[in-house]
C-alpha cells in the first residue's frame, strides 16, 4: 500500500512540475510612444530652466525658451535618449524623430 501511495505522489509531483514548465511566460511588446513639443519641453525644462519647449529636429533635439507673441530663442540641446527616459518608466529601446518634429519612444511593455 505504502509504495502505491509514494507512487501516486511522484506521479503527482511529476505531472506538477510538467505543468509548471510548460506554463508561458508574459510576453512582452515592443511599443513606439510619440511625445510632442510641450512633452519634449519638460524634458529641456529639467536641463534648461528657462526652456518650455522642444523639438526633434534635423540638428537633433533642441531647446527652447520664448513668451507669447515671440520669436522662440534656441536654448540648448539635449540627448533623445535621455528624453525618453525621462519621459516614461518603460524600458526604452531607441529614440528616433518622428512627424512634425516629435520624439518617438520605442519601448518594451
Amino acid at each position: 500500500m505504502r509504495r502505491r501511495v509514494r507512487t501516486l505522489v511522484a506521479a503527482l509531483v511529476v505531472a506538477v512540475a510538467a505543468t509548471m514548465a510548460s506554463a508561458t511566460p508574459a510576453q512582452a511588446a515592443t511599443v513606439d510612444i510619440p511625445f510632442g513639443p510641450l512633452s519634449i519641453g519638460d524634458y529641456c525644462h529639467s536641463r534648461y530652466s528657462s526652456a518650455w519647449i522642444g523639438f526633434y529636429e534635423s540638428g537633433g533635439l533642441r531647446c527652447y525658451t520664448g513668451s507669447a507673441g515671440t520669436t522662440l530663442q534656441y536654448v540648448g540641446s539635449g540627448d533623445p535618449y535621455l528624453a525618453c527616459k525621462h519621459l516614461t518608466t518603460d524600458v526604452v529601446m531607441s529614440a528616433f524623430r518622428g512627424v512634425s518634429d516629435a520624439l518617438v519612444c520605442r519601448v518594451i511593455r
